[in-house]
């Protein structure tokens, strides 16, 4: 009897964080806060990392997730929101176990002056809340739902001067935007700047605005400069401009065109074969916090209209700042009570000649399964799936 009261309190906890995802989905749209890799972030669009060659099992006291932040964008909850932070320091590249081998080539970006290249990035982040089992034991009062965002941005970027250090300024134009916004499976904002009947939305402001950045052939964004022009032509509490000012944000921007891949490389150069990576934590409030390694292993140079280099990242559990985590983990009302199932991995795919990336995307999904074992013993399975999501895809447009 005790289980199962705990599992109704659970349920009671469920049903308030979906009543609170809601809300979490409008105040994002209307303050939605960014994050950078590199610094804590608490965002609706973003996800942690962790992952293992497939789906890893975890305890519970390892568990959490939440909403996501990005430098990866954003979307806040209240109960179940993912915070994230990343070290700032960038991890000196380690040879794999075995021997790399190959000639090293350098992993960079290239900037000549006028050199202009169309992108396309995706932000994904939901949250989601599913009854598992017999029907028979569902509150009559339980509702599954999911609450997130999906976020799809396309881009000019125009390298405007190369400077002596070898950075560079860029201007960025908007080309496109489309936005999907759910709460608790009702759609709260759909915009896509492609259609004639959208051209009234606030969002459609965005269309055409520029700003310019400063790169670093390390894909770091060391400055943001000309972004107020933009944000003052999406002032105001619509919704719709609340996003746009989420999108125009210093976070947003940095998480849209940072490479974390080559930023946490100490030396460019690299062989086929050789590892290198960066730490983050995530914090997914009730269900705890999570601290992954970011493994990136350059694993083929491949000759495909040009030398292209392909980097695959896996993130696997951490140890790094255990004490911040036990504690967290101590005050989490869901210890021992969930298992967790993660994964998180990612891609980078950078031509080599013209030093520009083609496609780079990381992707994470955690979920906690709730179950209740006095219901298992009776026959009747009752359980409660909580999922946490996020992708984060920058593509190449031909």
């Amino acid at each position: 009897m005790a289980v199962v009261g705990k599992l109704t309190g659970i349920v009671a906890s469920v049903l308030a964080f979906v009543m609170l995802a809601a809300a979490g989905c409008q105040a994002q749209r209307a303050e939605a806060p960014a994050t950078k890799d590199g610094a804590a972030e608490s965002v609706p669009v973003r996800a942690s990392e962790e992952v293992s060659s497939g789906k890893s099992q975890v305890s519970s006291e390892e568990g959490q997730a939440s909403g996501l932040r990005t430098s990866d964008s954003a979307l806040h909850t209240s109960n179940f929101t993912l915070q994230t932070s990343d070290e700032v320091k960038p991890v000196k590249a380690e040879p794999a176990k075995a021997e790399p081998s190959g000639p090293a080539v350098e992993l960079a970006l290239k900037f000549v002056p006028g050199q202009a290249a169309t992108y396309k990035i995706t932000v994904e982040v939901y949250k989601s809340v599913a009854w598992k089992g017999s029907a028979a034991a569902k509150p009559a009062s339980f509702t599954d739902g999911r609450t997130g965002n999906r976020v799809e941005l396309t881009f000019e970027q125009r390298v405007q001067q190369v400077l002596e250090d070898g950075n560079a300024l860029v201007e960025v134009t908007i080309k496109g935007v489309k936005y999907l916004g759910e709460s608790v499976n009702k759609i709260v904002l759909d915009f896509d700047s492609a259609k004639p009947a959208d051209a009234g939305s606030p969002l459609a402001a965005l269309v055409g605005k520029s700003y310019r950045v400063k790169m670093s052939a390390a894909g770091q964004v060391l400055e943001i400069s000309n972004a107020e022009p933009a944000r003052q032509a999406v002032l105001g509490n619509l919704p719709g401009q609340s996003v746009a000012a989420r999108l125009l944000s210093d976070d947003e921007i940095r998480d849209r065109h940072e490479i974390v891949a080559l930023s946490a490389l100490k030396d460019p150069h690299v062989r086929p074969g050789q590892k290198w990576s960066r730490i983050r934590t995530f914090s997914f409030d009730d269900m705890g916090a999570k601290t992954y390694e970011r493994v990136y292993t350059l694993t083929s140079v491949q000759q495909d209209s040009g030398r292209v280099a392909v980097v695959e990242m896996k993130a696997i559990p951490s140890t790094a700042m255990a004490g911040d985590l036990y504690r967290q983990q101590a005050a989490n009302p869901f210890a021992g009570l969930s298992d967790n199932v993660d994964s998180y991995d990612g891609r980078l795919v950078l031509d080599l000649d013209g030093g520009q990336v083609r496609e780079y995307v990381e992707q994470m999904q955690n979920e906690w399964i709730v179950a209740d074992p006095a219901a298992v013993q009776k026959g009747q399975p009752a359980a409660i799936s909580m999922v946490a999501r996020r992708l984060h895809r920058l593509e190449l447009v031909p």
